[in-house]
């Protein structure tokens, strides 16, 4: 009875993995405008394998992020995809990775790099090609436009062994903006002086003719190979390069060459480009002589510089566990990195904010023409507790909220939920220009209500649909005055911003919004303005005086037209705001003391000066 249990333990373990449907593998041809005239002679159309993940096939709308990979030296990608014999196969690979749900499914692209000198280097130089940019341009644009990708930055990700490992360190730092996560795999070539030990010289310099390259041992060619990347020389055929040694001795010029390029020497000129990498690994067998100790330098050189990553040393050599590890943990590690379809995409603005609720930005799939700021946990809302919606319209209307991140980011971190037109910003103060509409506020609003009505969705029952606010800076609280009329609406907020007396004097794509608009007001609202150096001010204060039907209340600090959403929290801007949004959706008194009384809170505040119609 035992044996009979066992085995089909055995087999209920096996099925899933001898069942799971297989992705499919293509070699394709791409010619490299990059690589053409090489001096070396190199062909420019270059071999690449696609692997395509299952569901590639099945569902034919679907998008996938790319991972793309660089092999070793002496190898290519023929042999890693199994269309050769090797001692790897990565199509397997891949295969058992997500048969075991280690991974999701991604396209995996993987470059020919094998030239006359048995690798590229993945560098650019006149004698082997310009490989730096047929990977990061001509590849990553031909992929997107060919296959089904997530053509963004956040889908896209780096990985490599040996050779490829360097590689990948090396674009990964220099081109942030096309790859977000790398990750480095027994990288080689980090450190190391030339050495001139004359019998090895005497040997490579022995090597004269094209023909002979084939034949030449590992450490000869790769020598070659790497001075044919780092020291080009288009008056030294036949290899188009120069030796760092000659007759025995080092030749230092050459030699600095070499080592420029050298990643633990380099490295460093990379700090601010490897922090906008979203994440780093790497790991090294500890039999792996050298390349185990270089990174384990490169490891502890970014824990000098508090840069996030990962690390780790196994029991291994070069080649023995390299399969093992893409499948249980590269694969696993692009899965958890990369932004999937339909997955949503987050980041910490500052320190979260400082409000009790530590906020995030972030996208949501449900509505991918705004950005959200959330307190990060939305577990503790519901019932009683519920989120009140801010929805935010930017300055110069533009289509990203990229210059109110901090601002917007505070606000949320005091419980609340601010939905912002347009796309997220890929990093703090990146400009963003594409124009906005006002019906966008509007969007908010359906999708919160939606949300909040959805069983499905995580913000179930954890909005308040009751108490909403639609505020804005500049064109963006022309947009505000545009919507306020909306019965939905319980406060408005407009930050430097006002009613033109002439709207046709606003710049191109600025709502067209009259003196009249003001009429249609029907809730409580908030002026904020820069002061008489706030471009504004006029068309602010005049709006002020003509309102006298609702609640208003103006705030000047003498900032100018910017305010102070950029400053660290938001600052003044914020700080009021919040107290405002406190006081009219959350019904907190005490918030609203900074209005109330005669003249009110604010005028105690340093630098603010205020009027007020309707408040007590």
């Amino acid at each position: 009875m035992k044996k009979i249990l066992l085995l089909l333990i055995v087999i209920f373990l096996s099925v899933p993995f001898a069942r799971a449907q297989k992705g499919t593998k293509e070699r394709i041809k791409l010619y490299s405008a990059a690589i053409e005239g090489n001096l070396i002679g190199d062909p420019a159309e270059r071999d690449v394998t696609v692997y395509l993940p299952p569901s590639y096939q099945s569902n034919p709308d679907g998008r996938f992020p790319v991972l793309y990979m660089l092999h070793g030296f002496t190898d290519t990608d023929a042999q890693w995809f199994g269309w050769e014999d090797h001692w790897i196969n990565l199509y397997e690979v891949i295969h058992r990775s997500l048969s075991e749900g280690l991974a999701k499914e991604m396209i995996v692209v993987m470059p020919n790099a094998y030239n006359r000198f048995k690798g590229s280097m993945y560098a650019n130089s006149v004698t082997v090609g310009d490989w730096e940019t047929f990977v990061t341009k001509e590849l990553v644009e031909y992929i997107d436009t060919h296959y089904r990708t997530l053509a963004d930055v956040k889908s896209r990700g780096l990985a490599g062994h040996s050779m490829g490992g360097y590689g990948t360190i090396r674009l990964g730092m220099k081109y942030p903006d096309v790859f977000s996560s790398i990750y480095l795999l027994s990288p080689c070539c980090m450190e190391g002086e030339v050495n001139a030990d004359k019998e090895f010289t005497d040997k490579i310099e022995s090597i004269t003719t094209l023909d002979r390259l084939e034949e030449a041992p590992f450490f000869e060619i790769a020598t070659l190979a790497t001075s044919a990347a780092f020291a080009p020389n288009p008056d030294n055929p036949p290899f188009y390069l120069d030796l760092p040694f000659a007759n025995g001795k080092v030749r230092q010029d050459i030699a600095n060459k070499i080592t420029a390029n050298r990643t633990l020497y380099t490295i460093e000129q990379y700090i601010p480009n490897l922090r906008k990498l979203e994440a780093i690994g790497m790991d090294a067998g500890l039999q792996d002589q050298g390349i185990s100790t270089s990174t384990k330098k490169l490891h502890e050189l970014l824990e000098t510089y508090q840069i996030s990553h990962e690390y780790e040393s196994y029991t291994g050599d070069h080649l023995n566990r390299i399969a093992e590890r893409i499948r249980t943990k590269v694969l696993p590690f692009f899965s958890e990195h990369l932004v999937f379809e339909g997955e949503k995409e987050s980041r910490v603005i500052e320190d979260g904010g400082t409000g009790e609720y530590p906020a995030i930005m972030m996208t949501e799939p449900s509505l991918t023409t705004h950005t959200i700021f959330r307190p990060a946990d939305i577990s503790v809302f519901g019932k009683e507790n519920k989120l009140p919606v801010i929805a935010w319209g930017n300055g110069a209307c533009y289509n990203s909220p990229w210059e109110h991140v901090n601002f917007l980011n505070e606000i949320a971190s005091h419980g609340f939920l601010v939905v912002a037109t347009g796309s997220m910003p890929e990093e703090k103060g990146e400009q963003v220009k594409d124009k906005s509409r006002s019906e966008q506020l509007l969007d908010a609003i359906d999708w919160a209500i939606a949300q909040n009505n959805d069983s499905k969705s995580p913000y179930y029952n954890k909005i308040d649909t009751t108490k909403i606010a639609v505020s804005g800076m500049s064109c963006g609280g022309l947009q505000v005055l545009e919507v306020a009329a909306d019965p939905r609406i319980t406060t408005i907020g407009v930050f430097n911003s006002g009613v033109l007396k002439d709207p046709g004097d606003g710049m191109s794509g600025m709502p067209r919004v009259n003196k009249d608009q003001l009429q249609k007001i029907h809730t409580p609202v908030l002026y904020l303005l820069g002061g008489k150096s706030d471009i504004a001010y006029e068309n602010g204060m005049d709006d002020f005086r003509r309102i006298n039907h609702v609640p208003v209340f103006m705030g000047n600090l003498d900032v100018g037209h910017g305010g102070t959403y950029s400053d660290p929290h938001g600052g003044e801007f914020a700080r009021v705001a919040t107290h405002w949004y406190k006081w009219q959706l959350k019904g907190d008194r005490k918030a609203g003391k900074l209005f109330t009384g005669n003249p009110g809170g604010l005028s105690r505040s340093k630098g603010w000066t205020i009027d007020k119609k309707n408040i007590p």
